[in-house]
């Protein structure tokens, strides 16, 4: 089961956070000024990007190796993929039943897709998933 080690997080040397922020600063950055472009649409798109998914796996790379970081990558996907079936389900549900029934449908698919994924993902690799 995935676990949190709080300890862990003095021993990470500040640049290690500041690229994390200069990353998600970054991105936060071109999504605004695609947004002043292209429209508030085009901007949120991009806003919905992990941020700090590209400097976390940058560092769990250098760090743990490319095996951790492409497992890490494989979760930020499965994320992605409930957040995207999570969004579908309110903006059908939300309109048809109203806001706090197509949240709460919303919440419970996403949690069933998220848990499904995962286990799909550790039967398929054979393996047990675990946080750093």
């Amino acid at each position: 089961m995935p676990k949190a080690d709080p300890g862990k997080i003095k021993s990470e040397r500040f640049s290690d956070y500041a690229i994390r922020f200069l990353f998600g600063a970054g991105i936060a950055l071109v999504a605004a000024v695609v947004g002043m472009k292209l429209g508030p649409k085009a901007g949120g798109v991009l806003l919905g990007f992990p941020a700090i998914l590209p400097a976390s796996l940058t560092l769990i790379q250098k760090k743990e190796g490319k095996n951790e970081a492409s497992i890490d990558s494989i979760g930020a996907v499965l994320g992605a993929t409930a957040l995207i079936v999570f969004a579908v389900v309110v903006a059908v549900a939300a309109t048809g039943w109203g806001v706090l029934p197509g949240l709460l449908t919303a919440l419970i698919v996403w949690l069933l897709v998220a848990v499904g994924l995962y286990f799909a993902v550790a039967l398929i690799f054979e393996r047990e998933f675990t946080a750093p």
